[in-house]
């Protein structure tokens, strides 16, 4: 007889992946390796970015094309990250910087959990939801937090886990964030 995979697999590996996700850390933008992007990310850089079935904060569907013509930087997250709450003031301070691109944080989890989230750790991102089959099944985006840069067009440019983008305790920085955005989009590091 066939076993069958717990009903939950994807939310259980993508948990253990959040919690092991700091673990690893590289500081490119200060001078260590290079950025690595996520591994077996389900679309190759150029491709369109996929956003069906994400919902925004009043439960309608949530479209980028509102978002064209800037640049994209998205940051995905799921409201059992610790790594997620913890960037967030890093999230904010990027928001209140930089209006060179768009930012747009994209949850796994349901809008109302989306809309809890946003009001109990103060995220200042546009906020899509309901994305775990967009995150988990198509993106294979199975650690957190994770970001991705689109070009102004909507298709993606590259990806990379937080735990590049800052500091020597794994976790991201607002500095760290932009320094791989400035660098992927070919500008000069501030």
């Amino acid at each position: 007889m066939k076993k069958s995979k717990p009903k939950h697999w994807t939310a259980v590996l993508a948990l253990v992946a959040c919690i092991m996700g700091p673990l690893h850390t590289t500081t490119a933008w200060a001078g260590g390796p290079p950025y690595q992007p996520l591994p077996k990310f389900g679309i190759e850089p150029g491709a369109p970015f996929p956003a069906d079935g994400l919902l925004d904060p009043a439960g309608q569907p949530f479209a980028l094309e509102p978002l064209r013509g800037k640049p994209v930087l998205i940051n995905f997250f799921a409201k059992f990250c610790a790594p997620c709450i913890k960037e967030v003031p890093q999230l904010n301070q990027v928001k209140a910087r930089r209006t060179d691109f768009h930012m747009l944080a994209i949850t796994l989890d349901s809008r109302a959990d989306a809309a809890d989230y946003v009001k109990n750790h103060g995220l200042r991102w546009q906020v899509a939801a309901n994305g775990a089959d967009l995150m988990l099944n198509r993106l294979r985006v199975m650690a957190f937090p994770a970001f991705a840069l689109l070009d102004r067009d909507g298709h993606l440019l590259a990806t990379v886990m937080g735990n590049q983008l800052g500091a020597a305790d794994g976790h991201a920085t607002a500095e760290g964030i932009e320094a791989w955005v400035d660098l992927q989009l070919g500008k000069k590091l501030k």
